[in-house]
């Protein structure tokens, strides 16, 4: 099995993850430069939330993304594939993300495992 494709925990299939349309989980803001950044709640206890959010400065931790990132961040919209992310990419930044599947397979497991994405 290559690095674009996983192995579905339940069943035998695999599935190809240049397929697979991410979405995101998280809020986030733009800047001006057209650089991303999530927006990730510092607790997530409902009791914790309430009683210590009101009282911080900032509610949220910020994850900065680079340019590279926050490109494929905006079209994580649950609509484009990972297949046509990784065009646009190459299309504007040329090879400077070459190889570009293999980094977006790794950039994808990250925010996968950080729950800021799902594929649908």
């Amino acid at each position: 099995m290559n690095s674009f494709q996983r192995q579905k925990v339940q069943s035998s299939d695999t599935v190809n993850l240049l397929d697979l349309r991410p979405r995101r989980c998280r809020e986030w803001e733009i800047d001006g430069e057209n650089l991303v950044t999530i927006l990730v709640p510092k607790f997530s206890s409902r009791f914790l939330r309430r009683w210590l959010l009101p009282r911080l400065k900032r509610r949220n931790f910020h994850v900065r993304l680079d340019a590279y990132g926050s490109l494929v961040w905006q079209h994580c919209d649950g609509n484009t594939t990972v297949a046509e992310i990784g065009k646009l990419l190459q299309k504007r930044f040329g090879e400077q993300v070459e190889p570009v599947y293999e980094r977006l397979a790794l950039f994808f497991r990250q925010l996968e495992k950080s729950k800021f994405i799902v594929f649908e």
